[in-house]
């Protein structure tokens, strides 16, 4: 393994190659790399926007207003709560109801609107990702875009695992017994749900319909997008916590064994805290950045 000075002189990534990276974090650079209109733009600036045609209405601002949050994913958790409180109780929760519409409708405008489709993706891109990727012990990303998925479900996921044995995740069920590439999604993805027990269950393309094209469409029973768009990083993590996948997925990056490259994701302390936390507690004492 070669022996390299810290000090201005900035390595190529060709000089590194005999060091055994076990694992590679993948942040939104990556996905920017693929599609320039992933650059980092607020869910709920653009669903705010004239532009949209499904936009937040004032009284579904004042909700996420309300719960001082910007977060999608726990606005509409709150809400179907509510909706079960309120016939709970024998009232009529159709303004909660109508509420959670709106905001889900604005959400899924505002993801289709800035996502690249499947098909104006070239499969040479995709599988030439899936390959990059194949020789790390761990895959860990913090993009909610399907990009990665896609491309290691590409030509089927052979080679790789994201713990997702059945369509819902099971905490008692995360031993792996093969050779393969592990992949954690840790701030979600647009392929997971969260349901209102909290387990994470994984959607699956359907014939003629793509991920991106069932995205927000009912489920039964019901859940939620579950995905961390934006925010500071102690609100990423409150949301980490809430969810039995995401709060596994990032258990599993604290505990990295061996060298970790970081590609494409900035590592800001006000941002992504809760990561440079992780990678501190690790045992990843060789870093490329």
């Amino acid at each position: 393994m070669p022996v390299l000075a810290v000090d201005e002189t900035l390595a190529r990534w060709g000089d590194l190659k005999d060091i055994p990276w076990t694992g590679i974090l993948v942040g939104n650079g990556a996905s920017c790399a693929v599609w320039r209109g992933f650059r980092y733009r607020s869910l709920y600036d653009q669903s705010c926007s004239a532009e949209m045609t499904a936009r937040l209405t004032a009284e579904a601002i004042r909700i996420f207003e309300a719960l001082e949050t910007h977060n999608f994913e726990l606005v509409l958790s709150a809400l179907k709560t509510t909706s079960l409180v309120i016939q709970a109780l024998g009232q009529n929760p159709a303004t909660v109801d109508g509420l959670y519409l709106v905001i889900q409708t604005a959400l899924v405008e505002a993801v289709k609107s800035v996502h690249i489709p499947w098909a104006n993706i070239p499969e040479d891109n995709l599988r030439s990702i899936k390959q990059a990727l194949l020789p790390y012990e761990f895959v860990y990303s913090t993009n909610y875009d399907l990009i990665l998925y896609w491309s290691i479900m590409l030509d089927g996921p052979s080679g790789f695992t994201d713990y997702f044995f059945a369509p819902r995740f099971d905490l008692g069920n995360t031993e792996i017994w093969v050779k393969a590439t592990k992949v954690l999604f840790l701030h979600g993805g647009l392929h997971l749900y969260r349901e209102l027990s909290g387990e994470t269950i994984k959607r699956k393309a359907q014939p003629f319909q793509t991920l991106l094209d069932l995205f927000g469409t009912p489920l039964v029973p019901p859940a939620v997008p579950l995905f961390i768009s934006e925010g500071s990083s102690r609100d990423k993590l409150n949301s980490i916590y809430r969810s039995d996948y995401l709060s596994f997925a990032y258990s599993q990056f604290a505990k990295h064994r061996g060298p970790l490259v970081v590609f494409g994701q900035s590592l800001s302390a006000e941002f992504d805290g809760h990561l440079i936390d992780a990678i501190r507690k690790s045992e990843a004492k060789i870093l490329a950045i």
